[in-house]
C-alpha cells in the first residue's frame, strides 16, 4: 500500500501518508491551509480531508467502489460524536464485510494538531500574512503546546514499554478545553479560535 522508500517525515501525518500512498497529500494540505487559488482551509477541516483520503485508500485497496457522497457520510459515521452507536455500528460492520480494517483505519486517522504540527514543524510552511493574525499566533502557541506534551508522553510511555509497562499500541492525543463562564459550555479550543469566540456573546 506504500509507495516510494520511507516517510518523509517521521511524525504520524507523514508516517500514514506514505503508508497509505497518500503522495501528493503534503501539497494539498500546503495549498489549502494557504488559500492557494482559492479559501483558506481551517486546520479541522485539513483534518478531515486527510482522514477521508486514508478512508478512500482503505476502501480502494478493498476493491470497494467510491462515491465521494458516500465517502463523506461513512466518516462523518465513524468519527462525528453525535451519530448513534446504532448507526456507527451499521456502518462498521458494512466496512468489515467490504474488507476494510476498520479499528486500523480508525487509529490512522490524525488530529487537528498532528496537521498542524505536520505544516509548521515538518513542511515548515507559514500562512502567507502582512501582517500576524493573534488569532493565528494563538493557535501556533497552543498547539505547539499540545504537540510538545504529546511528544513527552509518548517518549516516557516508550521508555516505560522497554521495562515491561504493559500497553500494547498506542496513540497520544493532548486537548485544550475551555469553559465559558457566562453560559457554561465547554470548547476544544482550537474550535474556540476558528469560532472567533463562545457563540453565547453574540446571542446576548
Amino acid at each position: 500500500m506504500n509507495s516510494g522508500d520511507g516517510p518523509s517525515c517521521e511524525c504520524k501525518v507523514g508516517r500514514v501518508s506514505h503508508e497509505y500512498g497518500l503522495d501528493d497529500m503534503d501539497t494539498a494540505l500546503t495549498t489549502r491551509w494557504r488559500g492557494e487559488g482559492g479559501e483558506e482551509h481551517s486546520l479541522r477541516e485539513l483534518e478531515a480531508v486527510f482522514n477521508r483520503a486514508v478512508l478512500r485508500a482503505a476502501l480502494q485497496r478493498a476493491n470497494v467502489e467510491v462515491l465521494e457522497g458516500e465517502l463523506e457520510n461513512t466518516y462523518r459515521l465513524l468519527v462525528d460524536d453525535e451519530v448513534s452507536a446504532g448507526s456507527r455500528t451499521q456502518a462498521e460492520n458494512r466496512l468489515e464485510r467490504d474488507g476494510v480494517d476498520v479499528e486500523t483505519v480508525r487509529s490512522d486517522f490524525v488530529s487537528h494538531q498532528s496537521i498542524h504540527t505536520h505544516l509548521r514543524e515538518c513542511l515548515d510552511v507559514e500562512k502567507k500574512r502582512e501582517r500576524k493574525d493573534p488569532i493565528e499566533s494563538a493557535r501556533d502557541t497552543v498547539f505547539a503546546m499540545e504537540s510538545r506534551t504529546e511528544k513527552v508522553v509518548d517518549n516516557h510511555l516508550a521508555r516505560l514499554r522497554e521495562n515491561d509497562f504493559d500497553l500494547d499500541g498506542y496513540d497520544v492525543f493532548v486537548d485544550v478545553t475551555v469553559a465559558c463562564e457566562s453560559c457554561g459550555r465547554h470548547h476544544d479550543v482550537g474550535a474556540l479560535l476558528d469560532a472567533g469566540g463562545c457563540d453565547c456573546e453574540s446571542a446576548t
